[in-house]
């Protein structure tokens, strides 16, 4: 019996000892009419919805006066249902067989049986093969009685039912067949569904008495086992409601459901019944949990580079920023706006600098001198682009830095400009460079003065002044006034320049010179000396030398070439030379004059009337026929026979208004519309040839401009 109990049962707590009460004396039942009841709080109500009344208590026989402590022994859980008989003095607690598959429902509680006879066993429960019996508590044990007198009649113990607990036969699982009972006997109460009962109330016997007799023995014997029949019936039909509250706990008004199985308990029957995974499944956890290994690494080096590159980007200060400088004709400009983008993760991740300092152009103070000024960008390998529009907002300029300084402005004014410096990804050496734009917005004023310049302060007669002017803006010819005599402006290499011829006899003296060029006019002071010329005088006019051509003399055919227009300066490769390549004498010298019939005072006066004054030169070669060349380069105007005192006459074109003509000639080599060089064969002279140079209409002095005497003739 004790190794039953080890194998049913774990090893309760020692209970407290009950406590002695009297007992009252109990008139017999039969044991038909008293079924087990359960005693659990949390019994459930009726069928019809009240609870049922708990039932007279059953009047207790008095035992007898304990001698003995009661022994605490290890028992198997006992439901309050079914009580334990009282021990006779001379037999030992009945044993309970363990059901099939372990199950701690505990058997019924065995009478006290004769010497003759042995004790009848209680009917095994057969249990369910798939369920797993339930550790019950332990219930403390039933005390043992003082031996009596005279031999103990055993006596079924009457179950007390509780006050939380319904009687078993108002219950609707008392009704259940024998066979649900029989497979659900491996469900017992718990100590929470029966509650504590003192153990000397277990142990109170319930007031059946037996015989001595062997009859009585059987018959109790007998009713034993139909009462631990009814007891297990009991407790199962408890243990299914139960079952059924706990997944219902809200029961309605209709009549109770079916009892259910109960679940399996047992850890191992659920690591059975777990299905197995497959190779998919198991493939598929391990390719998740590296997914999930490898997006923690992820996260931890996006953690750590996110860390560098803002660690990074705040190291890019605006101490990295390129500093570019701009001046315009040597004036500073301050940028108006500006776009920067430092390198943070190389060429992938930026930090921008942008501002805009200053909405509108700069204007600046000083006025721009001269048509082409200088824009200089430092450093000088950002790419640039200028933009500069007139007052009409007119594009008059668009390309890079050095394109504009070829460039000159046409005309004085004011004129905004837009410069954008440029910082490229292809024009950077490498990755780490800054790049981006600075701007320069600005307003200037054009207001050029163009150089008036006197080339010739101080000029004898018959020579040649020059007056030189600068750029102008507005393009159109500057223009001269004064007591001498121009042809005007013409073109020049760097501006423009006027020729000013001074006759023979001009007013010796300061002489005023007005110049007026893109509205300046400035005044010139040009001083002229005196030339020294000869005279001759003869006795009869036969005497005069001849030809004789004065400036007024000239034939219709040349002073029409006189006034016309002339063309570009060509004299400029090569000046002058002589126009014969021997020597020649000269009878009549440029501002000589010839007196016929002075007297001796006027003579030596050099002072009379009735002289003639010539305004070129006679030449007369050593040699007849002797060929003459170009003296200098120019277009011929004129190359053909006038007759009389001319003969074959030549007008060549120098430009600027400078023109040389040659009478007398007995050949001509050229014809009017060739283009000469100097050196150039001209044609045959005759016995005397008159070479005439002349600035417009004004006649100089050949000799001078031959031998290179002439200085205003050398500014072109």
């Amino acid at each position: 019996m004790e190794e039953d109990k080890k194998s049913t049962a774990v090893q309760p707590e020692e209970a407290p000892k009950p406590k002695p009460r009297r007992r009252k004396a109990a008139s017999p039942q039969p044991a038909a009419d008293t079924p087990p009841a359960p005693t659990d709080s949390a019994a459930p109500p009726a069928a019809d919805g009240q609870t049922t009344k708990k039932p007279a208590a059953s009047p207790k026989k008095p035992r007898a006066k304990k001698n003995t402590k009661t022994t605490k022994t290890a028992k198997p859980k006992t439901p309050k249902a079914a009580k334990t008989a009282k021990k006779s003095p001379a037999d030992e607690t009945p044993e309970r067989k363990a059901p099939a598959q372990e199950s701690p429902v505990p058997a019924a509680p065995e009478l006290a049986e004769p010497k003759s006879e042995s004790k009848p066993e209680p009917p095994e429960t057969p249990a369910r093969e798939d369920a797993a019996a339930p550790i019950m508590p332990d219930v403390p044990s039933t005390p043992e009685l003082p031996e009596p007198a005279e031999r103990a009649e055993p006596a079924v113990t009457e179950p007390e039912p509780t006050a939380d607990a319904p009687a078993a036969d108002d219950t609707p699982a008392a009704e259940a067949p024998p066979e649900a009972a029989a497979a659900d006997t491996a469900v017992t109460d718990t100590p929470e569904q029966t509650g504590d009962v003192p153990a000397e109330d277990a142990a109170e016997p319930s007031g059946l008495v037996f015989s001595d007799d062997l009859a009585n023995d059987k018959a109790l014997a007998a009713e034993a086992a139909r009462m631990a029949n009814i007891s297990r019936t009991a407790q199962l039909s408890i243990a299914q409601i139960m079952a059924g509250l706990e997944e219902n706990p809200a029961p309605s008004a209709g009549p109770a459901p079916a009892p259910e199985a109960p679940q399996h308990d047992s850890a191992g029957d659920d690591e059975d019944d777990e299905p197995q995974d497959t190779i998919p499944q198991a493939l598929g956890r391990g390719v998740f949990g590296m997914f999930k290994w490898l997006l923690l690494v992820v996260l931890f080096v996006l953690i750590i580079a996110g860390g560098g590159v803002a660690w990074l980007y705040r190291s890019a200060t605006p101490d990295m920023l390129p500093e570019v400088k701009v001046t315009f004709d040597g004036q500073e400009l301050a940028p108006t706006a500006y776009k920067w983008h430092v390198p943070v993760v190389g060429s992938f991740f930026r930090r921008t600098y942008a501002e805009t300092l200053n909405s509108s152009p700069v204007v600046l103070e000083d006025a721009i001198s001269d048509a082409s000024p200088d824009i200089i960008v430092t450093p000088s390998d950002y790419s640039t682009q200028l933009t500069i529009t007139d007052a009409d907002k007119e594009t008059v300029y668009e390309g890079s830095v050095t394109g504009f300084r070829s460039y000159l402005f046409a005309e004085n004014g004011t004129f905004d400009a837009k410069l954008v410096v440029t910082a490229s990804d292809s024009a950077a050496e490498d990755s780490s460079s800054v790049t981006g734009t600075e701007t320069w917005q600005f307003r200037f004023t054009v207001g050029i003065k163009p150089s008036v310049t006197l080339c010739t302060p101080t000029v004898q007669q018959g020579s040649v002044a020059a007056v030189r002017v600068g750029s102008t803006m507005s393009q159109t010819e500057p223009t001269l006034t004064g007591p001498l005599e121009s042809t005007g402006f013409v073109r020049a290499a760097n501006g423009w320049i006027c020729y000013l011829p001074i006759p023979w006899n001009a007013e010796t003296g300061n002489t005023e010179l007005t110049v007026t060029a893109d509205g300046y006019t400035e005044t010139l002071t040009l001083s002229v000396r005196a030339a020294s010329y000869s005279y001759k005088d003869y006795s009869t006019k036969s005497q005069l030398t001849s030809p004789y051509i004065g400036a007024d003399d000239a034939p219709d055919a040349v002073r029409r070439l006189l006034t016309a227009d002339s063309g570009e300066i060509q004299w400029a490769t090569g000046g002058f030379v002589q126009p014969f390549l021997d020597s020649f004498d000269t009878p009549l010298l440029y501002g000589m004059t010839e007196y016929v019939g002075r007297s001796y005072s006027e003579r030596s006066t050099n002072y009379g009337y009735g002289g003639r004054t010539s305004t070129n030169v006679v030449i007369k070669p050593k040699k007849s026929k002797d060929s003459m060349i170009v003296p200098a380069s120019g277009h011929v105007l004129l190359a053909e026979d006038l007759g009389g005192s001319y003969g074959y006459t030549v007008v060549i074109d120098h430009g600027a208004g400078l023109r040389s003509i040659f009478y007398g000639l007995t050949a001509l080599d050229v014809e009017a519309g060739d283009d000469v060089k100097q050196g150039q064969l001209l044609g045959t002279s005759g016995r005397t040839v008159v070479a005439e140079l002349r600035i417009g209409t004004v006649p100089i002095n050949p000799l001078l401009v031959w031998r290179g005497q002439c200085d205003g003739l050398k500014y072109y």
